[in-house]
């Protein structure tokens, strides 16, 4: 396939000791992926965004079973009954669903065949952990109706110690529960109707920790209680992590005399609750009580060939809408006398009606050389009906109202050009060129006049697919130079006085460029060793802005300047090993990710900057026989103190962190039946 993509097995993610998207980072180089509380936050070869509004979508798209997922909350995903996992590089468009600018990252459960099998798997560990898995699969008519229903629970105390209260923080309380009933009516036909659900009410990634040496908190002039231990917190809040999501798909499939249609059909409705101790201490100072929604229908169909022509086709179009809503609660105490406390709720509410038609072409000239050309449209439109209001927390008395009601509309046509050469079926070249769009909108999370402008790319890429010495050996290496537009981002605009909110703007633009290399090799037929590298030059080009925490620097121009969540070099290794002892598999497996340093804002500030670190993983299994098997695992086994994600906000709650989870072990016993 002439593109970039890391596909990865469910067997594999399980070997590797993936559970879900945060840990997807840490077999593929090309993938950061940190949290906002509940806000997922995925970044391609450094292109991604710290956005979250119901007015805004990410850059890099998130797809279950072909279903777009909207909202930033849905790209958190725990796995279970996986087929594969997708991470595809760069724009996308021209072939499926929803258009992406910077990448997409596409999970495929197992559907249902005709065969009684049932799986059950149980995880221990430390942090009280205990994962339970489960799968059964019955073929209720031969031929004609199977049905398939999988589910996981995740609980585990957290990993962060609350000294103030005596309970803990970023624990985890997780249920997915998924079904899928496949029919065929005829020989020609599929229909496959599935439901999907998942509810946590935890305090997953809300183990708050305030560094005081960079930044300034008021709190800590009014005797906050702080720790060197970034997982030992004291605070008075009650934080809370509660999201519900329920899905329900119907996909057709129609075999037609050398073609295929395809539909999807998608209902959605998601929502969370969050509640933050924003201060980090034991002080009724500041709080955060957000609340998201979203009810998003969509369609699609596809038409594709499926004959022996030299030409290659397909086509489609594609239908979204969405309510979403998202309403802030910010409470300030200020425990400075005469200063009254205060509530501040902005609310939006953004309604999104998206159309795309798309279409592509490969035409195969000769054995060795193709010509891939593809053209999509897009339309989006999106209405906006936002109220913040500004009170005294204690009494509701109201300060200031700000009301806004906008709409705008966004429309792009953005083409893909792949040039292919097969000197032989074990080589592939390509010469790709393709323009990315992420349609403009609203920021809902203070008050802000003007919708911000979509943002694009021109993307540009070399690459190289082989397989050698009898399929032993395969390398897939690509050179990648990306030309971003009307980058959007969470800043201050040229010019602002000292103390203006940020706000999202298309402040910038952008190059991005760099070299990715994969290989599998099997030296001897027992061991396999994956490695995997990308080094990463990712710079600002036209980027004026004032860090609100440095006002004495002023208005700095960035450009030249790193883009956050862009380290570098990163690396990622594995190895694994089979013996036979008793005439059964054991196996031994390690993993290593290194990355290095990064920013985690755009103004390139050294108190919320990740610094380089290596993660390392294992696991030992065992087949206790044809159907049980046993395995050890540990992860980050050198317990280093990682920082997930950063923020700082000088004057009031200083620079606050969030990390990574500490060294965790156990064990998981499986059954197939």
């Amino acid at each position: 396939m002439p593109i970039a993509i890391s596909a990865y097995s469910g067997n594999k993610l399980e070997q590797a000791g993936v559970e879900n998207t945060m840990d997807l980072q840490v077999i593929d180089p090309s993938l950061v992926f940190t949290t906002n509380s509940v806000v997922g936050q995925p970044y391609l070869r450094g292109v991604g965004t710290d956005i979250f509004s119901p007015g805004a979508e990410s850059s890099i798209a998130t797809f279950i079973d072909d279903v777009y997922q909207s909202r930033s909350y849905s790209s958190l995903q725990d796995f279970f009954d996986v087929q594969r996992v997708d991470v595809v590089k760069g724009p996308q468009g021209v072939l499926f669903g929803r258009n992406a600018a910077g990448g997409a990252i596409s999970f495929y459960s197992n559907k249902p065949s005709d065969e009684l099998e049932g799986k059950l798997s149980v995880g221990l560990g430390n942090y009280s952990k205990q994962r339970i898995e489960g799968m059964l699969n019955v073929p209720l008519i031969e031929d004609k109706l199977n049905w398939r229903i999988a589910g996981m629970t995740s609980r585990r105390d957290g990993y962060v110690e609350n000294l103030h209260s005596g309970t803990t923080l970023d624990d985890e309380d997780y249920i997915g529960l998924r079904s899928h009933l496949q029919f065929y009516p005829s020989d020609d036909l599929s229909l496959l109707l599935s439901v999907n659900y998942s509810r946590e009410d935890s305090t997953r990634n809300l183990g708050i920790y305030v560094d005081t040496s960079s930044g300034s908190s008021i709190a800590d002039g009014f005797g906050a209680i702080r720790y060197d231990d970034p997982y030992k917190v004291a605070i008075n809040e009650n934080s809370r992590n509660f999201s519900e999501s329920l899905g329900v798909n119907l996909s057709a499939e129609l075999q037609l005399d050398g073609s295929i249609i395809k539909s999807i059909t998608s209902y959605r409705d998601a929502e969370a609750e969050v509640h933050l101790d924003l201060d980090g201490s034991q002080l009724d100072y500041a709080s955060n009580s957000p609340n998201f929604g979203s009810e998003t229908i969509t369609q699609e169909v596809q038409w594709i060939s499926d004959n022996d022509s030299n030409l290659e086709w397909v086509t489609g179009i594609f239908l979204l809408k969405e309510q979403a809503d998202q309403q802030l609660n910010v409470a300030l105490t200020f425990p400075v006398p005469g200063l009254s406390d205060l509530l501040d709720q902005p609310d939006g509410n953004v309604v999104t009606k998206s159309f795309g038609i798309f279409g592509n072409a490969k035409y195969t000239f000769t054995d060795e050389w193709s010509l891939s050309a593809g053209l999509r449209y897009s339309k989006d439109e999106r209405e906006l009906d936002f109220l913040q209001t500004i009170m005294t927390a204690s009494t509701r008395q109201v300060l200031a109202n700000n009301e806004l009601k906008q709409d705008a509309d966004y429309e792009a046509l953005t083409p893909r050009l792949v040039l292919e050469y097969t000197p032989d079926e074990d080589t592939l070249a390509y010469a790709s060129i393709s323009r990315g769009y992420k349609a403009g909108g609203f920021s809902t999370n203070t008050f802000q006049s003007n919708a911000f402008d979509s943002e694009y790319v021109w993307a540009y890429e070399l690459g190289l697919k082989s397989t050698l010495w009898e399929g032993r050996a395969q390398f897939n290496s690509a050179v990648f130079y990306y030309d971003y537009d009307d980058l959007q981002l969470n800043t201050i605009p040229p010019g602002s006085a000292v103390g203006t909110f940020q706000i999202v703007i298309n402040a910038a633009a952008a190059k991005v460029q760099g070299f990715e290399f994969s290989s599998t090799i099997f030296p001897v037929d027992e061991l396999e060793l994956n490695f995997s590298a990308q080094i990463l030059d990712a710079t600002f080009e036209d980027f004026s802005a004032l860090n609100p925490n440095e006002v004495d620097k002023g208005e700095v121009d960035r450009s030249g300047a790193r883009m956050p969540r862009a380290p570098e070099l990163s690396l990622s290794f594995s190895a694994e090993y089979e013996w036979q002892v008793a005439d059964r598999p054991l196996t031994a497996r390690v993993d290593v990710r290194h990355e290095s340093e990064q920013f985690l804002d755009p103004f390139q500030d050294n108190a919320v900057e990740r610094d380089q670190n290596t993660i390392i993983n294992a696991r030992v299994g065992y087949d206790l026989s044809d159907d049980m098997r046993i395995s050890f695992w540990g992860r980050n086994l050198a317990d280093k103190e990682v920082v997930q994600s950063s923020i700082r906000v000088d004057g009031l709650i200083g620079t606050v962190q969030f990390f990574a989870p500490p060294r965790t072990y156990g064990l998981t016993f499986e059954m197939n039946f």
